[in-house]
């Protein structure tokens, strides 16, 4: 195990990877910061709330951030939640979206915040025109990554990534990795519903100014029950509304599969990025999305994954 963990206080940087005796790492796909939690003993460094934290392992670059909380108990161990420069983005503020997409916000929003820009990956489909008012900037971004998925079936993230901004196609994240059978994973949980986001027929309906009446457009599956209506924007052109709802139909007709993975820790896994499940028991055998993952690094490092199928 090779650990580098630096700390900043009052202007000087200190080693600190014989002090900690324990770490944990948490990403979360579209859902806000990431998150470093660990734990140290010294009577004499005292890490204070602002300070900046830097994390690599075997030489990987883990985590940069800012400490957001700071705890002792009495035996002395001094217990530090540290958090990426995302957390700073939960200001609200009214912006209005136009002619803007997901690649054009996340650059206003890092140039309104000041923070450091990494890989902002062009996702072109440009944004319906709106206000968005009292909301915070994540909430803007979110909103506008899940109308380019429903309306071009693209998927991408945002993320920080060791102190710089991103914005990633989930599918330059895939990895050349197993995971399952004999393969790192020692422990699964594994559920399948149709309790939330599950329809068959889709509704979309536009107002047509010329003829004053709304046209209608259906996509659906027979096989069940479950419907899903929306009144789209009097600008949409009918093939707008009519691709709009076959993505929305190929996106929700589906039951939603949800796994849960301990495993050997593996520094390439983060939060939208993507591996191989091999598990016979439940006869998966396909590329599987990271959700969420909680690295823990001490004394051996494993990993707990929610994936998405």
């Amino acid at each position: 195990m090779n650990m580098e963990f630096l700390a900043e206080v009052d202007g000087k940087i200190y080693e600190i990877s014989e002090l900690v005796k324990s770490v944990s790492y948490t990403d979360k796909l579209n859902d806000g910061c990431s998150k470093l939690e660990f734990s140290y003993i010294d009577d004499d460094l005292v890490i204070k709330n602002g300070n900046v934290v830097r994390f690599k392992y075997n030489d990987a670059n883990i985590f940069y951030g800012f400490v957001f909380k700071v705890s002792r108990n009495k035996g002395k161990e001094i217990t530090v939640t540290a958090y990426d420069q995302l957390r700073y983005c939960k200001a609200k503020d009214t912006i209005v979206v136009k002619n803007d997409t997901i690649t054009t916000l996340v650059n206003k929003m890092c140039n309104y915040f000041n923070l450091r820009k990494g890989v902002l990956t062009d996702t072109k489909y440009k944004l319906p025109v709106s206000v968005q008012d009292d909301k915070t900037w994540l909430d803007i971004i979110y909103t506008a990554i899940d109308d380019t998925l429903t309306n071009t079936g693209r998927w991408y993230c945002l993320r920080d990534e060791f102190g710089s901004i991103a914005v990633r196609d989930l599918q330059d994240l895939q990895l050349d990795l197993v995971l399952g059978d004999e393969s790192l994973a020692y422990e699964y949980e594994y559920q399948k519903s149709i309790d939330d986001n599950f329809y068959n027929q889709i509704k979309i309906v536009s107002d047509n100014e010329s003829t004053g009446k709304r046209d209608v457009y259906i996509a659906k599956d027979s096989g069940s029950i479950a419907k899903y209506f929306e009144v789209l924007d009097k600008n949409a052109n009918p093939s707008q509304a009519k691709a709009k709802a076959d993505a929305l139909l190929k996106l929700y007709n589906r039951e939603v599969e949800t796994l849960e993975l301990d495993c050997l820790g593996d520094v390439s896994i983060r939060a939208g990025s993507s591996f191989f499940g091999q598990i016979e028991d439940i006869n998966l055998n396909r590329r599987l999305i990271v959700r969420s993952v909680t690295h823990k690094f001490i004394p051996v490092h494993t990993m707990s994954l929610e994936v998405m199928l």
